[in-house]
């Protein structure tokens, strides 16, 4: 009889832990916590879907490597600088979020840069030039 005893009390032992985690993570998840309020559980600011905010780029490039008077490379460097890389890959073939980009037109693109369509930041005037917009396809269409 003492021979199961112990591996009794073990597994006994072992199913009290499990289910006191198991209580605690249910305990303290937002959606059963007391602090739950009719808004939601919030820990973070509110961004509203649509909100249009203008994006100022994100420096990735040294704006005097897009000023050597060749459109393609000029275009590369700027296609780093705003980050299009991030979305629509290093050579423009598409990526996990943007769209291939080598088969648009220039109007296409030049369109979409100024509307931001689907996610994308609207790039206005001042913070993206029609000639950087130019240099931009210049090096999509040399790909």
């Amino acid at each position: 009889m003492r021979r199961y005893f112990v591996p009794g009390l073990l597994i006994f032992a072992i199913s009290g832990l499990a289910f006191t985690l198991i209580a605690v993570v249910i305990a303290r998840s937002p959606y059963t916590h007391g602090n739950l309020t009719p808004e939601g559980y919030n820990r973070t600011e509110i961004i509203l879907v649509g909100e249009e905010s203008p994006f100022e780029g994100l420096g990735l490039a040294d704006p005097l490597l897009a000023r050597t008077g060749d459109p393609v490379h000029d275009g590369r460097a700027l296609f780093f600088r705003f980050g299009c890389a991030s979305c629509h890959g290093l050579k423009a073939q598409g990526g996990a979020v943007g769209p291939d980009l080598l088969e648009a037109s220039a109007s296409k693109i030049g369109r979409e840069v100024r509307g931001g369509p689907e996610g994308m930041p609207a790039y206005s005037t001042s913070s993206l030039s029609d000639e950087d917009v130019e240099k931009i396809i210049a090096f999509l269409k040399s790909q």
